[in-house]
């Protein structure tokens, strides 16, 4: 590839890396607000108790949806750090800095911790409302078969989301820089 072919494609990956950070961070108040107004809408009346299934389902879909960005904006990130560098330094780039931000931002001796926090807030804002939602469910009294099949469904579709939040969360720390 010419260097002006790579030129575009990294401006371009980046500018789909910048598109999906905002719109996977928009997410987070997106399930905020929803589980707020579903939790008001629930505590406002009585018997509503079946409202406390919608947390589990809209938001593992907003947080499926949270995981999935992010996954495609770290591997923005490792194919310019894998693919493209190196094609870059192949046209005669030789120095350490080019695209020196790709490596440097993942050098921070703070980073492991930082990525670890993020993966609780994460785990926080799409999981716990959810968990919390079926609590309440369960604790009601007079839940049929149908009701214990649904919250045990969502409940289980809660702990893979946790678990995929955990899997997939990215603690690795670049040593260069």
């Amino acid at each position: 590839m010419t260097y002006e072919i790579l030129k575009v494609e990294y401006e371009r990956l980046k500018e789909e890396q910048v598109r999906r950070i905002g719109f996977r961070d928009n997410l987070i108040y997106v399930a905020l607000a929803t589980t707020g107004a579903i939790f008001a809408f629930y505590f406002d009346g009585p018997e509503r108790a079946y409202v406390l299934l919608i947390p589990p389902f809209a938001i593992s879909v907003l947080g499926w949806t949270y995981l999935v960005n992010d996954e495609k904006i770290s591997s923005i990130g490792r194919y310019i750090r894998s693919v493209l560098l190196p094609e870059l330094k192949g046209h005669g780039f030789t120095s350490d800095v080019t695209l020196g931000w790709e490596n440097y931002h993942r050098s921070d001796v703070d980073r492991v911790w930082r990525k670890k926090v993020q993966a609780g807030v994460d785990i926080i804002a799409f999981c716990v409302p959810s968990a919390v939602a079926l609590s309440i469910f369960f604790s009601k009294k007079s839940l049929g078969v149908y009701e214990w099949i649904l919250g045990s469904l969502e409940g289980l579709v809660v702990a893979v989301l946790i678990g995929a939040f955990i899997r997939f969360a990215d603690f690795s720390r670049d040593s260069s820089a």
